[in-house]
């Protein structure tokens, strides 16, 4: 069953800078695959990501972003938080 999906302002900021249509459609099929497989980003944050963010969220790659969410399996819900720049990570 999918997971319900929550987006943050921030998130929502984020891709609305989306412009080009390649990009939007690969986080369409990301968001899409997340939905489905709540458990598929990786969890080998870099350290910026875990002080901004916590312990608890996960990345995928959506080239040249990492979108950083947390799957809460309680509520089988996805919390989709950010759209960060990889070059921006340390």
């Amino acid at each position: 069953m999918a997971c319900r999906m929550v987006f943050s302002e921030r998130f929502l900021d984020d891709a609305s800078c989306v412009w080009s249509e390649r990009l939007r459609l690969s986080l369409v099929g990301v968001l899409s695959n997340i939905e489905a497989f709540p458990e598929i980003g990786s969890k080998n944050l870099p350290l910026s990501i875990k002080e901004e963010f916590g312990d608890a969220v996960r990345k995928a790659a959506v080239s040249p972003f990492d979108l950083i969410y947390e799957f809460k399996e309680e509520e089988n819900a996805v919390f989709v938080y950010a759209l960060v720049p990889m070059r921006s990570v340390r």
